[in-house]
């Protein structure tokens, strides 16, 4: 029945990342279909003519002259907005237009300064000065700029999660060992795209300009990442192999950073210290190794050294990361794990494997 539940449990923690994956990646999808529909305006404007003069329309532009009356800088949390203080000749309506960014036409003008504004369908969507043109901020309400951004950081989260739920029916063992760090590798990819894509959907001039800025951060930033798995496989290949780990008598007392572990009374919480080179080797919690000292008795023989594997304790990936190796041994009938830098292994295992006078 335990074994039953176990697997259940396995299956759950696989399949739940999965169905969360798919609802994101649909919701991604549905958003990024929405993008043509709610851009319909914009292409309409794009392909909008001159109204003829004197008359006004919904389907054609309007340009009218307009003075500066300032520029004014409104910041919102992390973010600035730009808005041109407007007055219409012959109107004298005062309008306050809202611009992405600051160049060309923003930085350009000052007060007292002659623009251009192009009218469509009441709002004003281009402000020209001089050579300068600059688009008007469009409301993402009537655009794809907000679907878009928001299919940006959906995408993601989406990929990831199934991601996540392949790699957890791959490698089922819950054990801290076995750290994702592909899976990690891929998810900055993704996450970074996301960003940036999101970023983008705000900034660009058009929101297909988002697509394909990410569409080219793509190669170099899935580039660097791959540098980053070739390095971190190289590390975990290195961290593998333990041929080198050969016995070094120690030549005199040292107390080193260890922890045993196994059913036996010198395997005890909070013992993460040897000594070695005085006696027999003494699990300790004290750094210098001056009390508390449990002596590990001569029945303890060693059978091999080895790197992290299924079944250590979670906490040792974390406290000795790629810089650990486990000295396998029996005492008896049981087990016991002795776990150390590498650095030091060598050391631990002359201590274990060298005779010690009467």
């Amino acid at each position: 029945m335990t074994d039953r539940t176990e697997e259940a449990r396995r299956r759950w923690r696989a399949r739940l990342p999965v169905g969360i994956g798919v609802l994101l990646v649909l919701v991604s999808a549905g958003l990024f279909a929405v993008v043509p529909l709610a851009e319909a305006s914009n292409r309409a404007y794009a392909g909008a003519s001159a109204c003829p003069a004197g008359t006004r329309s919904d389907s054609c532009t309007t340009t009218a002259p307009a003075v500066v009356k300032g520029a004014v800088y409104e910041h919102s949390g992390k973010s600035v907005r730009y808005w041109l203080l407007l007055t219409e000749r012959g109107t004298g309506i005062a309008r306050r237009v809202r611009m992405p960014r600051r160049s060309p036409v923003f930085d350009a003008v000052h007060a007292g300064d002659t623009v251009a504004l192009t009218y469509w369908r009441g709002e004003v969507r281009t402000v020209r000065f001089g050579a300068a043109t600059q688009e008007a901020w469009t409301s993402p309400a009537d655009d794809g700029r907000l679907p878009a951004a928001l299919g940006f950081v959906a995408l993601p989260f989406g990929l990831g999660a199934l991601l996540l739920g392949r790699w957890r029916r791959r490698h089922p063992s819950t054990a801290a060992h076995a750290a994702p760090w592909q899976l990690a590798a891929a998810l900055v990819v993704l996450l970074v795209l996301g960003v940036l894509g999101a970023t983008a959907s705000f900034l660009a001039d058009a929101v297909r300009d988002a697509f394909l800025f990410v569409a080219g951060a793509a190669v170099p930033v899935a580039l660097l990442a791959v540098l980053f798995a070739r390095w971190m496989a190289g590390r975990m290949r290195r961290a593998a192999d333990t041929s080198d780990i050969v016995p070094v008598p120690p030549t005199g007392r040292r107390c080193v950073r260890a922890s045993v572990y196994g059913d036996v009374p010198y395997s005890v919480a909070g013992f993460d210290h040897l000594v070695v080179g005085d006696g027999r080797p003494a699990a300790t919690p004290d750094p210098d190794g001056r009390v508390a000292r449990r002596t590990l008795p001569e029945t303890l023989t060693v059978r091999c050294v080895r790197s992290l594997g299924p079944g250590d304790p979670e906490f040792w990936p974390t406290a000795y990361r790629y810089d650990c190796a486990v000295i396998e041994c029996r005492d008896g009938d049981r087990t016991v794990l002795i776990a150390g830098r590498r650095r030091d292994a060598a050391l631990i295992l002359g201590a274990l494997t060298t005779a010690v006078p009467g």
